[in-house]
């Protein structure tokens, strides 16, 4: 298992985060019509949940948390995809009555680790915690000296495997090649955007690519070719962070068949660059 560092009353503003708001009696119908997880059967004033916003193909466009505010819906994404995430969002909103607003420039979300503190459950990182949904400018919620550094940020985004646009989200992944399928898509709700081809891969069973960690015995940026020590080809996805003091962690795409389905074990693959002699 990859070591973490101690998160128990910790916290850090997701300044990264475009974040809408869904208002309207329809708000809740049309985005779960849209999303790849059951909204209308999970307890959204209590807890934010994952979802894709995939293509008709049934690819991966965006990765979104959603929950309940009062009498509306907040969705959060990344804001590196906020004109991208508006546009999809607006796209097939004819009939329904909801309206959809940006609030980014208004709104900021934190993410703590403080038990009983106020927000919703949110498994946004590998450690269970909870999101507080704030206005910019609004004093620190919790004490500065409990602030979890970037680095540290990066290490439990990297533990829990949580998909980037740009980096392991391109457009052409299903959620299953991504490790999205339990997170973040329900088999048992009505019908939403890309729902027929990703009930056809849930009948097969497998995937023919797979996110995964790896671990490498020195730097690699993203998109170096790899293989592990057991024959596999992968590509990274994202540029490795330092792990202890002589090897670093990433995470690559693999190509699975029966014979290598070892690496679906969310344990780091130990890996070296394919043109390593």
């Amino acid at each position: 298992m990859i070591p973490l560092p101690p998160v128990t009353g910790r916290w850090f503003p997701l300044r990264d985060r475009a974040i809408f708001r869904l208002t309207g009696p329809d708000r809740v119908r049309y985005l779960n019509g849209q999303v790849t997880n059951d909204l209308e059967n999970r307890s959204l004033e209590r807890e934010a949940v994952a979802a894709c916003l995939c293509t008709i193909k049934g690819r991966v466009e965006a990765l979104v948390w959603i929950r309940a505010d009062g009498d509306s819906l907040i969705l959060d994404g990344e804001l590196a995809q906020r004109e991208l995430l508006h546009a999809r969002l607006e796209r097939y909103l004819i009939a329904d009555d909801c309206e959809i607003t940006d609030e980014s420039d208004r709104l900021l979300l934190v993410h703590h680790f403080i038990e009983g503190g106020p927000g919703v459950d949110c498994r946004r990182f590998a450690a269970g915690g909870r999101d507080l949904l704030l206005c910019k400018g609004d004093p620190d919620p919790f004490d500065v000296a409990l602030l979890l550094d970037e680095s540290e940020v990066a290490r439990h985004q990297l533990h829990a495997m949580i998909p980037a646009a740009g980096r392991e989200i391109t457009g052409e992944e299903f959620p299953a090649e991504l490790g999205l399928d339990e997170l973040a898509v329900s088999f048992h709700k009505g019908c939403y955007l890309g729902q027929e081809v990703l009930s056809r891969i849930e009948s097969v069973g497998r995937v023919k690519r797979r996110l995964t960690l790896i671990e490498s015995p020195f730097p690699l940026a993203q998109g170096v070719p790899v293989v592990s020590l057991h024959g596999e080809n992968g590509m990274t996805t994202r540029a490795t962070v330092p792990h202890g003091e002589k090897s670093q962690l990433g995470m690559a795409i693999f190509k699975i068949s029966q014979e290598n389905e070892k690496l679906i074990d969310n344990q780091p693959v130990a890996v070296v660059p394919s043109d390593t002699p």
